[in-house]
Protein backbone atom coordinates (compact mmCIF):
# COMPACT_ATOMS: atom_id res chain seq x y z
CA UNK A 1 0.00 0.00 0.00
CA UNK A 2 1.30 3.60 -0.95
CA UNK A 3 1.17 6.55 1.57
CA UNK A 4 -0.37 9.32 0.45
CA UNK A 5 0.85 12.47 2.09
CA UNK A 6 -0.81 16.42 1.29
CA UNK A 7 1.92 18.57 3.43
CA UNK A 8 -0.90 22.16 4.01
CA UNK A 9 0.31 25.40 5.16
CA UNK A 10 -2.48 27.99 6.14
CA UNK A 11 -5.35 26.35 4.48
CA UNK A 12 -7.18 24.32 6.67
CA UNK A 13 -10.10 25.42 5.53
CA UNK A 14 -9.94 24.41 1.74
CA UNK A 15 -8.24 20.92 1.92
CA UNK A 16 -9.38 20.38 -1.83
CA UNK A 17 -6.71 17.27 -2.43
CA UNK A 18 -8.16 15.84 0.56
CA UNK A 19 -11.67 16.24 -0.06
CA UNK A 20 -11.25 15.06 -3.55
CA UNK A 21 -10.07 11.51 -2.35
CA UNK A 22 -12.81 9.02 -2.13
CA UNK A 23 -13.48 8.40 1.52
CA UNK A 24 -12.30 5.15 1.40
CA UNK A 25 -8.73 5.87 0.43
CA UNK A 26 -8.23 8.87 3.25
CA UNK A 27 -7.11 6.30 5.86
CA UNK A 28 -4.18 5.86 4.29
CA UNK A 29 -4.26 9.74 3.81
CA UNK A 30 -2.07 12.17 6.39
CA UNK A 31 -2.26 15.99 6.60
CA UNK A 32 1.56 16.63 7.15
CA UNK A 33 1.34 20.52 9.09
CA UNK A 34 3.71 22.74 10.93
CA UNK A 35 3.43 22.77 14.93
CA UNK A 36 1.64 26.36 14.56
CA UNK A 37 -1.21 24.19 12.91
CA UNK A 38 -1.28 20.78 14.50
CA UNK A 39 -4.22 21.38 17.05
CA UNK A 40 -6.38 22.82 13.73
CA UNK A 41 -5.66 19.91 11.43
CA UNK A 42 -6.57 17.01 13.83
CA UNK A 43 -10.43 18.58 13.42
CA UNK A 44 -9.76 18.47 9.88
CA UNK A 45 -8.66 14.89 9.39
CA UNK A 46 -7.97 12.02 11.53
CA UNK A 47 -4.21 11.49 10.62
CA UNK A 48 -1.92 14.02 11.09
CA UNK A 49 2.28 14.07 11.10
CA UNK A 50 3.51 17.17 12.55
CA UNK A 51 7.51 19.24 11.06
CA UNK A 52 10.04 20.10 13.32
CA UNK A 53 9.73 23.68 13.34
CA UNK A 54 7.46 26.16 12.20
CA UNK A 55 7.53 28.57 9.14
CA UNK A 56 10.41 26.32 7.39
CA UNK A 57 9.42 26.17 3.80
CA UNK A 58 7.98 23.74 1.02
CA UNK A 59 11.37 22.13 0.51
CA UNK A 60 12.80 21.61 4.39
CA UNK A 61 8.68 20.11 4.41
CA UNK A 62 9.60 17.77 1.72
CA UNK A 63 12.90 16.84 3.27
CA UNK A 64 11.71 15.74 6.92
CA UNK A 65 8.73 13.99 5.00
CA UNK A 66 10.95 11.93 2.91
CA UNK A 67 13.19 10.85 5.51
CA UNK A 68 10.06 9.99 7.93
CA UNK A 69 8.53 7.96 4.95
CA UNK A 70 11.63 7.29 3.35
CA UNK A 71 14.93 6.60 5.49
CA UNK A 72 12.78 5.52 8.88
CA UNK A 73 10.03 3.60 7.42
CA UNK A 74 11.30 2.85 3.86
CA UNK A 75 7.82 3.51 2.44
CA UNK A 76 6.31 3.81 -0.41
CA UNK A 77 4.31 7.27 -0.64
CA UNK A 78 3.41 9.76 -2.69
CA UNK A 79 3.44 13.33 -1.88
CA UNK A 80 1.06 15.66 -3.44
CA UNK A 81 0.08 19.55 -3.01
CA UNK A 82 -3.12 20.82 -1.11
CA UNK A 83 -5.00 22.10 -3.62
CA UNK A 84 -5.60 20.49 -6.84
CA UNK A 85 -8.69 17.73 -8.24
CA UNK A 86 -8.41 14.53 -9.47
CA UNK A 87 -9.37 13.52 -12.82
CA UNK A 88 -8.82 10.40 -15.57
CA UNK A 89 -7.86 10.91 -18.66
CA UNK A 90 -9.49 9.13 -21.71
CA UNK A 91 -8.86 9.13 -25.34
CA UNK A 92 -10.57 11.21 -28.28
CA UNK A 93 -12.10 9.66 -30.71
CA UNK A 94 -9.21 11.02 -32.96
CA UNK A 95 -6.63 10.07 -30.37
CA UNK A 96 -4.97 7.82 -33.26
CA UNK A 97 -4.14 11.03 -35.34
CA UNK A 98 -4.11 13.48 -33.34
CA UNK A 99 -2.74 12.30 -29.83
CA UNK A 100 -5.54 14.28 -27.78
CA UNK A 101 -7.10 12.97 -24.47
CA UNK A 102 -9.95 14.34 -22.15
CA UNK A 103 -10.04 14.34 -18.62
CA UNK A 104 -13.06 13.19 -16.60
CA UNK A 105 -14.10 12.91 -12.84
CA UNK A 106 -12.51 10.41 -10.68
CA UNK A 107 -14.20 7.51 -9.12
CA UNK A 108 -13.71 5.51 -6.27
CA UNK A 109 -13.05 2.81 -8.37
CA UNK A 110 -10.70 4.83 -10.94
CA UNK A 111 -8.85 6.18 -7.83
CA UNK A 112 -8.00 2.55 -6.92
CA UNK A 113 -6.73 1.58 -10.12
CA UNK A 114 -4.73 4.78 -10.24
CA UNK A 115 -3.04 3.57 -7.57
CA UNK A 116 -2.48 0.02 -8.30
CA UNK A 117 -0.92 1.53 -11.61
CA UNK A 118 1.26 3.55 -9.61
CA UNK A 119 2.41 0.92 -7.45
CA UNK A 120 2.82 -0.88 -10.38
CA UNK A 121 5.19 1.32 -12.04
CA UNK A 122 7.28 0.86 -8.55
CA UNK A 123 7.28 -2.37 -9.20
CA UNK A 124 8.61 -2.25 -12.58
CA UNK A 125 11.60 -0.43 -11.32
CA UNK A 126 10.52 3.24 -11.03
CA UNK A 127 11.91 4.64 -8.14
CA UNK A 128 10.04 8.06 -8.57
CA UNK A 129 7.52 9.96 -10.74
CA UNK A 130 4.17 11.07 -10.65
CA UNK A 131 0.66 11.30 -12.40
CA UNK A 132 0.25 14.25 -14.86
CA UNK A 133 -0.84 17.56 -14.35
CA UNK A 134 -3.23 19.99 -16.57
CA UNK A 135 0.04 21.98 -16.52
CA UNK A 136 1.91 20.10 -18.84
CA UNK A 137 0.52 19.56 -22.48
CA UNK A 138 -0.70 15.78 -22.58
CA UNK A 139 -0.60 15.09 -25.95
CA UNK A 140 1.99 12.39 -26.96
CA UNK A 141 2.66 11.43 -23.69
CA UNK A 142 -0.86 9.04 -22.89
CA UNK A 143 -0.38 6.21 -20.93
CA UNK A 144 3.03 7.80 -19.54
CA UNK A 145 5.92 9.08 -20.24
CA UNK A 146 9.59 8.02 -18.76
CA UNK A 147 11.69 10.62 -17.67
CA UNK A 148 10.25 13.63 -17.70
CA UNK A 149 9.10 17.10 -15.93
CA UNK A 150 7.63 16.03 -12.27
CA UNK A 151 5.06 18.77 -10.90
CA UNK A 152 2.57 19.50 -8.03
CA UNK A 153 3.15 15.22 -7.04
CA UNK A 154 5.19 12.73 -6.93
CA UNK A 155 5.72 9.59 -5.08
CA UNK A 156 8.98 7.75 -4.01
CA UNK A 157 9.53 4.28 -3.26
CA UNK A 158 11.42 4.65 -0.04
CA UNK A 159 13.11 0.69 0.25
CA UNK A 160 14.55 2.16 -3.30
CA UNK A 161 16.12 5.12 -2.25
CA UNK A 162 16.30 5.17 1.74
CA UNK A 163 19.99 5.55 1.55
CA UNK A 164 19.60 7.95 -1.56
CA UNK A 165 17.47 10.41 0.38
CA UNK A 166 20.28 11.39 2.87
CA UNK A 167 22.59 12.61 -0.17
CA UNK A 168 19.99 14.85 -1.93
CA UNK A 169 20.32 18.60 -1.11
CA UNK A 170 16.66 20.07 -0.52
CA UNK A 171 17.37 23.84 -0.01
CA UNK A 172 16.16 24.90 -3.46
CA UNK A 173 12.84 26.11 -2.05
CA UNK A 174 10.82 27.31 -4.88
CA UNK A 175 11.97 24.64 -7.69
CA UNK A 176 12.29 21.59 -4.77
CA UNK A 177 10.76 19.00 -7.22
CA UNK A 178 12.74 20.34 -10.15
CA UNK A 179 15.96 20.28 -7.68
CA UNK A 180 15.33 16.73 -6.87
CA UNK A 181 14.67 15.13 -9.95
CA UNK A 182 17.24 15.98 -11.42
CA UNK A 183 19.42 14.87 -8.64
CA UNK A 184 17.45 11.46 -8.84
CA UNK A 185 17.83 11.14 -12.75
CA UNK A 186 21.42 11.89 -12.93
CA UNK A 187 22.30 9.04 -10.22
CA UNK A 188 20.25 6.51 -12.50
CA UNK A 189 16.77 6.21 -11.13
CA UNK A 190 14.71 6.80 -14.09
CA UNK A 191 10.75 8.21 -13.30
CA UNK A 192 7.76 7.34 -14.59
CA UNK A 193 4.91 9.79 -15.58
CA UNK A 194 1.17 8.20 -15.60
CA UNK A 195 -0.86 10.27 -17.84
CA UNK A 196 -3.87 7.97 -17.76
CA UNK A 197 -4.22 10.41 -14.38
CA UNK A 198 -4.17 14.10 -14.27
CA UNK A 199 -4.53 16.90 -11.01
CA UNK A 200 -5.47 19.96 -12.02
CA UNK A 201 -4.28 22.64 -9.32
CA UNK A 202 -5.66 25.29 -8.39
CA UNK A 203 -4.65 28.83 -9.48
CA UNK A 204 -0.79 29.48 -9.85
CA UNK A 205 -0.15 31.56 -6.53
CA UNK A 206 -3.43 31.34 -4.45
CA UNK A 207 -3.54 32.34 -1.27
CA UNK A 208 -1.56 29.79 1.29
CA UNK A 209 0.70 27.58 0.61
CA UNK A 210 3.88 28.94 -0.60
CA UNK A 211 2.50 31.89 -1.76
CA UNK A 212 2.64 33.10 2.18
CA UNK A 213 6.23 33.50 1.10
CA UNK A 214 7.05 33.17 -2.58
CA UNK A 215 7.07 36.45 -4.53
CA UNK A 216 8.17 36.90 -7.70
CA UNK A 217 11.50 37.52 -7.12
CA UNK A 218 11.87 34.88 -4.61
CA UNK A 219 10.19 32.28 -7.79
CA UNK A 220 13.03 33.78 -10.30
CA UNK A 221 16.18 33.36 -7.97
CA UNK A 222 14.84 29.34 -7.96
CA UNK A 223 14.84 29.28 -11.38
CA UNK A 224 18.18 31.10 -11.56
CA UNK A 225 19.82 28.55 -8.81
CA UNK A 226 18.40 25.61 -10.57
CA UNK A 227 20.11 26.65 -13.41
CA UNK A 228 23.27 27.04 -11.89
CA UNK A 229 23.08 23.87 -10.27
CA UNK A 230 22.37 21.89 -13.54
CA UNK A 231 23.78 23.88 -16.84
CA UNK A 232 23.92 21.22 -18.76
CA UNK A 233 19.99 20.62 -18.49
CA UNK A 234 18.32 23.68 -17.52
CA UNK A 235 17.72 26.58 -19.01
CA UNK A 236 16.14 29.71 -18.50
CA UNK A 237 12.95 31.71 -20.73
CA UNK A 238 10.69 34.71 -19.47
CA UNK A 239 7.36 34.24 -20.05
CA UNK A 240 4.22 36.29 -18.95
CA UNK A 241 2.10 34.93 -16.26
CA UNK A 242 -1.79 34.23 -17.64
CA UNK A 243 -3.68 34.12 -14.38
CA UNK A 244 -3.24 34.61 -10.59
CA UNK A 245 -2.12 37.46 -8.31
CA UNK A 246 0.91 37.63 -10.69
CA UNK A 247 -1.10 37.89 -14.34
CA UNK A 248 0.50 39.88 -16.39
CA UNK A 249 4.23 39.94 -14.96
CA UNK A 250 6.76 38.14 -16.61
CA UNK A 251 8.42 36.09 -15.00
CA UNK A 252 11.21 33.53 -15.52
CA UNK A 253 10.29 29.54 -16.03
CA UNK A 254 12.74 26.57 -16.98
CA UNK A 255 13.11 24.18 -19.86
CA UNK A 256 14.29 20.81 -18.38
CA UNK A 257 16.51 18.17 -20.61
CA UNK A 258 15.32 15.55 -18.44
CA UNK A 259 15.60 12.65 -20.54
CA UNK A 260 19.30 13.80 -21.33
CA UNK A 261 19.82 14.39 -17.49
CA UNK A 262 18.87 10.52 -17.01
CA UNK A 263 21.28 9.37 -20.04
CA UNK A 264 23.89 11.12 -18.47
CA UNK A 265 23.96 8.97 -16.00
CA UNK A 266 23.45 6.02 -18.58
CA UNK A 267 27.69 6.39 -19.85
CA UNK A 268 31.17 6.18 -18.25
CA UNK A 269 31.71 10.02 -18.02
CA UNK A 270 30.88 13.59 -19.13
CA UNK A 271 33.09 13.60 -21.97
CA UNK A 272 31.72 10.22 -23.61
CA UNK A 273 28.22 11.91 -22.90
CA UNK A 274 29.16 14.82 -25.09
CA UNK A 275 31.21 13.47 -27.59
Amino acid sequence: MIDIIIPTFRRLNNQITLNSIPEKYREQTTLVVQPQEAAAARKVHTNVWVTNGDNIGIAKTREQISYEWGVKRKARFWVIDDDSNFYMSTPKSDFDTTGKVQKIPITEETFGQMLFDIEDAIDAGFAHGGIGTTINNPIGKYPHIDNSRIISNVWYDGAALCEEIPKIDWSLDGAEDYHVNLQLLTRGYANRLIYKYVLNPSVSNAAGGCSEYRDIEFHNNACRKLAEAFPEFVTLKEKETKSGPWKGITKLGINGKWKKAYASSQVNSLEEFFS
